[in-house]
């Protein structure tokens, strides 16, 4: 377990951005396999999730950062449990489900996944970790509950480091 900070995880997560992009890269045929075994979604589906929850979390940032938005919460208390998921690095698998707000499509338009990631590392580069307060405010998470800067910027590396190995094993299993 580690403590969260936000300079080492955002320098993750732009790393991650870069994994992301070489799933991308791959041929259309076979990042939209499934390998049902492994996943009900195929490589480039985790992929689309990962960048619609980025593109949340990173709007989560930007509004941590600037103390304003109508998701802020004052006096919130942490969910121990969700604390120590993100302190370990790891999520559960097949334990939750992904909202609707962030499911990819059945088909995925590439031109626009493209889009996603390419505005994600955008989002990310206009962040200044030494920006994002910890304690208060927060913005809850629908499965963690609240979660303050630091703790926003740890899930999207574990969730993204979570997705990019099912990705992973979906690629494998397909040959």
């Amino acid at each position: 377990m580690r403590a969260s900070s936000p300079t080492q995880d955002l320098a993750e997560l732009a790393h991650l951005q870069d994994e992301l992009d070489s799933l991308l890269r791959l041929e259309p045929a076979v990042a939209a396999r499934v390998a049902p075994a492994v996943s009900g979604w195929s490589a480039e589906q985790h992929l689309a999730h990962v960048a619609l929850a980025n593109e949340l979390v990173l709007r989560n940032l930007a509004s941590l950062a600037a103390g304003k938005g109508v998701l802020l919460v004052h006096g919130a208390e942490s969910n121990p449990q969700a604390l120590a998921v993100l302190a370990g690095g790891t999520l559960p698998r097949g334990q939750a489900r992904a909202p609707r707000i962030v499911r990819p499509p059945e088909r995925i338009d590439r031109t626009l996944l493209a889009q996603w990631l390419a505005d994600a590392r955008t989002a990310l580069a206009r962040l200044d970790p030494r920006a994002l307060p910890a304690g208060e405010p927060k913005i809850p998470h629908q499965v963690l509950g609240p979660l303050d800067a630091p703790q926003w910027a740890r899930f999207a590396v574990v969730h993204t480091r979570h997705h990019l190995a099912i990705a992973r094993e979906v690629l494998a299993a397909g040959g």
